[in-house]
């Protein structure tokens, strides 16, 4: 049998999704609209009744009088570019109300290009263009009004950078996106373990598996209760070729009781297996076994007997067969238990665990199992039936040279009798 090898960890591909909550709630900003603006730009006493209405309309929900009012106004002529800033910037909040994300990001676009608005406005036009870009799968323009983004603003929040990040991951230029990530851990007084998880899954893209390490240690201490944590540490250390370490950190998981999936704790006990330990590999699945973390499946049966038979434990390892072969009685497993029997010599056993594989279609198993068969026949006294085995063992090339040496055998003993 053979084992299976810490698994290297597997965060989710960075990209679209891939960083929770990085698409910020787009509210409806409330906008002030006075009848004269700064900087000379001043709205209408007609469009500045109409955009508050339309406001109105907007607080109550009536998101299509709204639309229907604004498209009316947008259409009549003689607004002044001010004007026509205000109302399409208006028409981009009530177009995200309604969840019509492209129409929105064409109305902000086309609020942006007339460069009328304050400039706190703009900044913030352009930070929900970048988000509305990332929604609709348009990463190149979100970069960038992102970068303009950055350039004008004197302080970004983290979440801008995490946002910015999300961009670059879309574009798989994670050597970018890394730097965004490691900017946003350090500005956020609370740490945020989706933001932890994409920035290792973007190293992992870059097979930098020695810069997975100090962060994955840095995960287990901000989130100590992430048993998956430890079980990416162990993956990253086997993907580096240090198996000591990679079962150090595994026995101190389970050890401080953050270890409990099935799948861990499998990986825990193949990780001892390969590590020359097969004793504990042995109890950790015994125990587990018995207490129902993991399930009491043939396979895991099988793999107790492995573990008992490389601990030299033969007793434990035929029961765990046993108990395997009650749950899924293939000839593999037959011929396997069988092996163990003749070495122990329970020769009747062998006869009644070999005996339903008489006509299968295999001749690894079928040569083998009469060559088993004709042993314990022999050893019961039963020579006819034990000849009868061999005779049919020796069918197969495999099996043809012992199962001759054994008929020679009992017919020389035929001859000494005579």
């Amino acid at each position: 049998m053979s084992t299976v090898a810490a698994r290297s960890p597997k965060s989710p591909r960075p990209g679209r999704g891939c960083i929770p909550a990085v698409l910020l709630v787009l509210t409806l900003m409330a906008l002030s609209l006075p009848a004269h603006a700064a900087a000379g730009k001043s709205l209408s006493p007609y469009t500045y009744k109409t955009l508050t209405s339309i406001q109105q309309q907007m607080d109550q929900g009536k998101d299509s009088a709204a639309l229907a009012a604004l498209q009316k106004l947008l259409g009549e002529s003689g607004q002044s570019a001010y004007e026509q800033a205000v109302a399409q910037q208006m028409l981009g909040y009530v177009q995200i109300d309604r969840g019509a994300y492209a129409a929105a990001v064409k109305a902000f676009e086309r609020s942006l290009a007339l460069q009328q608005l304050p400039e706190t406005t703009e900044q913030n036009l352009r930070y929900n263009l970048g988000q509305l870009y990332l929604e609709q799968d348009q990463p190149d323009q979100a970069i960038a009004i992102l970068d303009v983004w950055f350039d004008k603003e004197s302080s970004p929040t983290a979440e801008a950078h995490v946002l910015l990040a999300q961009a670059l991951a879309q574009k798989k230029q994670y050597r970018k996106a890394i730097p965004q990530l490691q900017k946003a851990n350090s500005l956020s007084g609370v740490p945020h373990a989706e933001w932890y998880e994409a920035l290792l899954a973007m190293h992992y893209e870059l097979q930098s598996y020695r810069s997975c390490v100090p962060l994955l240690k840095k995960m287990i201490r901000l989130f100590p209760q992430q048993g998956r944590y430890w079980q990416q540490l162990a993956g990253v250390y086997m993907a580096l070729n240090d198996r000591d370490a990679a079962l150090a950190a595994l026995e101190l998981a389970f050890r401080n009781g953050v270890l409990s999936s099935e799948q861990s704790l499998l990986q825990l006990a193949q990780l001892y297996l390969a590590s020359g330990v097969p004793y504990k590999a042995a109890r950790l699945l015994e125990q587990q076994l018995q207490s129902g973390a993991i399930s009491n499946t043939a396979q895991h049966r099988e793999l107790l007997a492995y573990a008992w038979s490389n601990a030299r434990e033969r007793t434990q390892a035929i029961n765990a067969l046993e108990r395997a072969l009650q749950e899924n009685a293939t000839p593999e497993l037959r011929l396997r238990l069988a092996q163990w029997y003749v070495e122990t010599g329970k020769w009747r056993d062998v006869t009644k665990v070999l005996t339903p594989l008489n006509g299968i279609a295999n001749d690894r198993i079928t040569s083998q199992a009469r060559l088993l068969l004709g042993m314990a026949y022999f050893e019961l006294g039963n020579t006819d039936a034990a000849r009868a085995a061999f005779t049919l063992a020796r069918e197969f090339p495999k099996t043809r040279s012992s199962a001759q040496q054994w008929l020679d055998f009992i017919e020389s003993l035929s001859v000494n009798t005579v």
